[in-house]
This record gives structure tokens, sequence and C-alpha cells, in this order.
């Protein structure tokens, strides 16, 4: 089977990309930071010596920044995808509104020629640890059709440019818009961010901020048995419907004993987004007993 064991570590500013044949043969492409938020898949070595139908795999870990380099809010990344969203097992499913198929369609392009393509169920997840700037997690595979000898890429390295899918799903960073091009994301904000100012979004509403009162996002029982978290409202909007903004009122369920809580925000609808930022967004103060050092919190968005 492809992909069993070839997947690549992802690292900051690079990524993989690998192609299979139908006997199983891959072809390494690597991926450079050719600008910020820009990455650029330059194929190293492929053997065009038959026609063969090949899967081609994308993986990258990419920094989410706005304007100036700084940290994109979760707002920002969340409002410019049209979404229907789905709660499962403590995590929060957010399903592209367009990505209703289990197949979407790609194109890849080299030296002004066009290679079509189905795509399988793509997978990206936004990735917040100890503060630092949030990271897109992005996993992409697909099976390239049949193309012939002549116009498949030469030996020598040729840039190709990352896949377009979903044209109406973008993840927006800064003033610039991205092609998602993936089926669903999977957010889980846990407990490793440390205590920092609330993230601000354009227009006076704020992101999820969870700060823990706990040194390195770890329980220690001995020193702080109890914790609590500030939990900062959201909203999602697609500039035409009513804004929706998590307000006053959380419940928490125990996922897992021991290990794993649910946190649960309620909606608040604004017909107006001025309203909402009139209003401010309502700080959540969350206390629960902690129990050991792999306590975790689990956020439902909506």
């Amino acid at each position: 089977m492809p992909f069993t064991d070839k997947q690549t570590a992802l690292r900051i500013g690079t990524s993989s990309l690998v192609l299979v044949d139908a006997e199983d043969i891959s072809y390494s492409v690597k991926t450079d930071k050719a600008g910020r938020n820009i990455y650029r898949n330059t194929i190293s070595k492929i053997q065009p010596d038959r026609v063969v139908r090949r899967y081609i795999e994308l993986s990258f870990k990419m920094p989410l920044c706005g304007r100036g380099d700084r940290v994109a809010t979760h707002l920002e990344i969340l409002k410019a995808c049209e979404c229907k969203v789905n709660f499962s097992d403590g995590k929060t499913v957010i399903t592209p509104t367009t990505g209703s198929s289990d197949t979407v369609q790609f194109e890849l392009y080299r030296a002004g020629k066009k290679f079509v393509g189905s795509a399988g169920k793509g997978s990206a997840k936004i990735e917040i640890k100890s503060g630092n700037i949030p990271y897109l997690n992005y996993t992409f595979t697909a099976l390239i059709q049949d193309i012939q000898d002549a116009d498949l890429p030469d030996e020598a390295p040729e840039a190709i440019a990352t896949p377009l899918v979903n044209e109406n799903v973008k993840i927006l960073v800064g003033e610039t818009a991205y092609p998602v091009t993936c089926e669903s994301f999977e957010l889980d904000f846990g407990l490793d961010v440390k205590p920092r100012a609330a993230i601000t979004a354009p227009g006076g509403i704020a992101g999820i901020v969870v700060q823990e009162r706990v040194v390195q996002g770890k329980f220690n029982p001995d020193a702080e048995k109890r914790a609590t978290f500030d939990v900062w409202g959201v909203y999602l909007g697609n500039g035409t419907d009513p804004i929706v903004v998590d307000a006053s009122g959380p419940t928490m369920t125990v996922v897992e004993p021991g290990s794993r809580y649910k946190i649960t925000l309620p909606r608040v609808t604004y017909t107006n987004v001025s309203d909402a930022v009139q209003d401010g967004i309502v700080v959540d103060e969350i206390q629960f007993e902690a129990t050991g050092v792999d306590d975790e919190f689990t956020i439902e968005i909506w």
C-alpha cells in the first residue's frame, strides 16, 4: 500500500511531497520557503520511463502570520472558512461546506502544462503550543490520473505549484486568503499555552485565549491543586449571516476522568458585528480540581 512508511518528518518552513507509482516506487520532492507564507515544491528526481498511476502526498507545517508577521488570530483563521461544525469525542470538527463529496479536484502546473487529478480526503490541524505562533499542519493525499510520458517532468528539478482545491474555502492570514486543499479541520485547544495577553482581532473581538496559572502548561498538584482558566469568546461569520459570539455560562464535562476535560461555551447571536464589539467579550472563569500532571482541556468553539 502506498504511504505505509513513506511519510517524512515535518520541519518548520519546509515540507515533503512523495510520488508513488503502481509498483510503490517513490520520488522525493523538496519544498522550500519562498516567502512569508509561500512554499514552493521542487521535484528533485523522477523517472518518466512508463505510464503509471501515481499517488501524491503533500504535508507541511505552516506558521500562521498576519500583517507585519504578527501572530494570526483564531478569528482570522476561522472566519474565512464557510463551514459546518460537528462535535465528537471532545473534539471540534469543522468541515467546509464545499467539501461534502469524498473527492475533490486539484491541478498541478509545470512549465505551462497542467496535470489534473482526483483527490482523496486531506486534513489540516491548527496547532498552538506554549504560547508560540500557531501552525497549520496540512496533509493531502491524492491519485493523479494517467499521464503520458511526454507530459511528465524531466529529471532536472522543476518547480510546481501546490494544488488548488475547493476555491471557496480559504485560510485567511492577514489580508491574504490562501486556498485550503483539505476536507476538514480539527481544532483541539489544549492546556499547552503559557499565560499571555489576549489576542485581539480587528474590530475589537478577541480570539480564544486560555490562560493557565501553572508553569509549563502542566498541573502541579503539590504547588496549586486548583487552576483557573480565562476563556475568551470568538465569532465565526461569513459576512451575511448573523455573527455568533461565545459568551457567559460555560459548562464543563469530564471526557476521560483524571486526564481530559471539555468546556462547552454557549452561543449569543448578534445581527450586527458592531453590537458585539460594543458589548465586549465576556471573560469566563473556569475552575476545576487537577488530578494529575496530564490533565487537559478541550474547548468546543461552538
